[in-house]
C-alpha cells in the first residue's frame, strides 16, 4: 500500500483497527474472568459488525454527505 492510499483511508481505518483491538481485549478479559465464558466468547465478537456500522460506517457516510 502506498502512502497516498493510507492518507485517504486513515480516518476510517484507524477507527476500525481500534474497534477491533478493543473487541479482542474485551473478549479476552471476559473469557479470563467469567464464570461461564463460552456464551460470552460468542456474544462479544458477534457484536463487532454492528459496532463497525455504528462507529465507522455511519460517521463515514455522514462525512461524505457534508
Amino acid at each position: 500500500m502506498n502512502l497516498a492510499a493510507l492518507s485517504v483511508h486513515k480516518s476510517w481505518a484507524m477507527r476500525a483497527a481500534f474497534l477491533l483491538v478493543v473487541t479482542a481485549l474485551a473478549d479476552c478479559a471476559v473469557v479470563w474472568f467469567a464464570r461461564r465464558p463460552i456464551l460470552w466468547a460468542v456474544l462479544i465478537p458477534s457484536t463487532l459488525s454492528l459496532s463497525m456500522v455504528a462507529f465507522v460506517a455511519i460517521p463515514l457516510i455522514g462525512k461524505q454527505n457534508r
